[in-house]
């Protein structure tokens, strides 16, 4: 949030660990850290492949077992996946996998925010309707039974809205990757 040197320096030391464990590729649920390690650290000599785990995910999506339905899934396009990386579809394929797939209002390149953007993760509205507010109705009114998100900050802020605005029949809150999961075979115990 403006502090250039901290980043710097947190961005060095980073870059020298991974250099360390002779990383190659990254993945990460996180598609700020995507953009950051992709292009910032640019700036400071890192060349790092990173990918955003939907794309991991739907890569590999073929592979997993089909799941019985999660009933009517809704996605949430984080700006820093869509808007920013141009990732719509493979968030989807995922989501497809486990149900029934409807969009929100807003959503794809016109995709609506979370709340979490601009620092307000830490700080918050203090007036008017809180944006998450605005974003979990728009997505309880899609009628589905779980929203679907592929960010950390979108599934914080949309955690403590979607109870919010709907309090009864409360839509569960899933990242792709907890759908993914599910549709993982039983372990056999432990590996030898």
């Amino acid at each position: 949030m403006g502090n250039d040197l901290a980043f710097q320096q947190l961005a060095g030391f980073n870059i020298a660990q991974l250099r360390a464990a002779q990383a190659k590729k990254l993945i990460s649920i996180c598609p700020h850290c995507v953009r950051t390690i992709s292009e910032d650290w640019k700036e400071l000599g890192a060349d790092f492949e990173i990918e955003h785990h939907s794309i991991f995910l739907a890569r590999h999506d073929s592979a997993l077992p089909v799941a019985p339905s999660s009933g009517t899934l809704v996605y949430h396009d984080p700006c820093y996946l869509g808007r920013y990386q141009g990732v719509y579809e493979e968030p989807r394929a995922v989501a497809r996998s486990s149900g029934r797939l409807v969009e929100p209002p807003r959503s794809r390149d016109r995709g609506f925010c979370c709340g979490a953007g601009g620092g307000l993760a830490f700080l918050g509205e203090e007036t008017g309707t809180r944006i998450s507010h605005a974003r979990a109705a728009e997505l309880t009114a899609t009628g589905a039974t779980a929203v679907v998100a592929a960010c950390p900050f979108c599934n914080s802020m949309l955690r403590d809205a979607l109870p919010a605005v709907r309090p009864v029949n409360t839509p569960k809150l899933i990242d792709i990757a907890q759908l993914a999961a599910a549709r993982l075979p039983p372990s056999t115990g432990p590996r030898t």
